[in-house]
């Protein structure tokens, strides 16, 4: 083979690898470039998608403060109407004629465990009622249940305004009415609630 035809024979070789190299090179980036634009759309789809979700997250959590908003405000209501409720019976307690009044301050003292001997802390406004014979009656009725009928009155002022504190030798019982209205309250408030709300209370 001639040396011209040699060289001739390379050239051609030189462009046919040339060309495969360049061919190999074109594949190659058309699948690099295919590679990042799935990727690319990959992600645009992921991002798409997160917007989407934390868009319902987002919705889920305004709605849930609305409505925890909407039972803080009806919860708020119930308590404002029972608060009512409550404040109500207290001014009846502290308008209760003569009569009533008594009832009730004796079932305080007279239901309670005594011996007889206690002494009676009072309001000052009540005081009369007791010296006025109220007392006495009261330690008639002791005496007629066996026990001692020595109650006396306290010389100190009771620091409530209405009912009665009894001062024990070993303990002492609290017969005012807002500390009997609270237990009351304390025992009561649902089925109170129950009675003004109904099937709301939960």
């Amino acid at each position: 083979m001639s040396g011209d035809k040699i060289i001739q024979k390379i050239e051609e070789e030189a462009k046919q690898d040339a060309a495969a190299i360049g061919a190999a090179a074109q594949e190659k980036a058309r699948k690099e470039k295919e590679q990042i634009l799935a990727k690319a759309r990959e992600e645009v789809r992921e991002i798409q998608a997160k917007s989407q979700v934390d868009a319902k997250e987002a919705a889920g959590r305004l709605q849930l403060i609305a409505e925890l908003q909407s039972r803080k405000e009806n919860l708020a209501s119930k308590r404002k109407v029972l608060q009512e409720a409550f404040d109500q019976a207290a001014g009846q307690l502290e308008a209760l004629p003569q009569e009533q009044w008594e009832n009730l301050i004796g079932r305080i003292i007279l239901e309670s465990d005594l011996t007889g001997r206690e002494t009676l802390v009072v309001p000052a406004k009540d005081r009369p009622r007791y010296e006025n014979g109220f007392l006495a009656r009261l330690n008639g009725e002791l005496k007629a249940q066996g026990r001692e009928g020595a109650l006396a009155l306290s010389d100190k002022e009771a620091d409530f305004a209405d009912g009665v504190l009894i001062e024990g030798d070993t303990c002492d019982y609290d017969g005012s009415f807002a500390t009997l209205l609270e237990d009351v309250r304390t025992g009561e408030e649902y089925r109170v609630a129950e009675l003004l709300f109904g099937a709301e209370v939960k």
